[in-house]
């Protein structure tokens, strides 16, 4: 019959030698690959933004691609790829995607990128008389178009708008056409407004950034046709255009 171990008696296992040269050598080639990995990212993010202006899905799917390229890049850069498995090679590819991911973001916005074209927005029309300086009616665009009664003493129509950009708006401007009229084309100056809005119900409201104003005379033409342009300093162009009837 077996003798039963007592409780304070030595095991006969022997913990094993702890490689501490190879443990080191392990995690500081898995800090480099990591370090090398975000590093390809950023090629890959550039390779994205150089083909973004060409088409948005070739450049995403190029950046993808670029991926495969660490199968090649590590060896070059003397990290051994023989003993990566599957869990490994997944690892890093996720790394890839998302440092790829942030550094293609950051370059498709300023001060390195600027894809995004001007905004046009918040257009009203009011009944005007040069010198009024109290409350407007701002009436809002419907289908494209807007009926400014011109009652007297009103003889002029102030139109208001929004234009914005990312970066910044480098021109503006404001074309009129007489619609049905002699009268020739012209051009308005857009104002910039700041400070508490004139429009009935919203007094009490500031203007928003990259508010602006233009006024002219209406008649002797019953329609006008106006076209807004903005322009930003990447040469991206926005234009609106719409109607102002009597």
């Amino acid at each position: 019959m077996a003798r039963r171990k007592r409780k304070d008696e030595p095991t006969d296992w022997v913990a094993p030698d702890f490689d501490e040269v190879g443990y080191m050598r392990t995690e500081i080639q898995a800090a480099k690959t990591a370090v090398l990995t975000i590093a390809w990212a950023a090629v890959g993010a550039i390779v994205s933004f150089l083909l973004y202006s060409v088409n948005a899905a070739l450049a995403f799917f190029a950046g993808i691609a670029v991926a495969v390229g660490l199968y090649y890049v590590l060896p070059f850069l003397g990290i051994s790829v023989k003993g990566f498995k599957r869990r490994d090679w997944t690892g890093h590819g996720i790394t890839y995607f998302f440092s790829w991911l942030a550094f293609w973001i950051l370059l498709l916005n300023p001060p390195f990128g600027d894809f995004t074209t001007p905004t046009i927005q918040a257009i009203s029309v009011s009944p005007y008389q040069t010198g009024y300086t109290g409350g407007l009616s701002c009436l809002p665009l419907v289908g494209g178009a807007v009926f400014v009664p011109q009652n007297p003493p009103n003889d002029s129509v102030y139109v208001l708008f929004r234009a914005t950009d990312n970066v910044g708006i480098a021109s503006l401007q404001v074309n009129v056409t007489p619609v049905g009229s002699a009268q020739p084309p012209f051009e308005l100056t857009p104002i910039p407004l700041s400070g508490l809005s004139r429009c009935r119900n919203h007094t009490s409201e500031p203007y928003p950034g990259g508010t602006y104003s233009v006024s002219f005379k209406f008649g002797p033409a019953s329609t006008y046709r106006v076209i807004v342009a903005a322009r930003d300093p990447s040469g991206h162009i926005a234009a609106y255009t719409f109607d102002i009837h009597d």
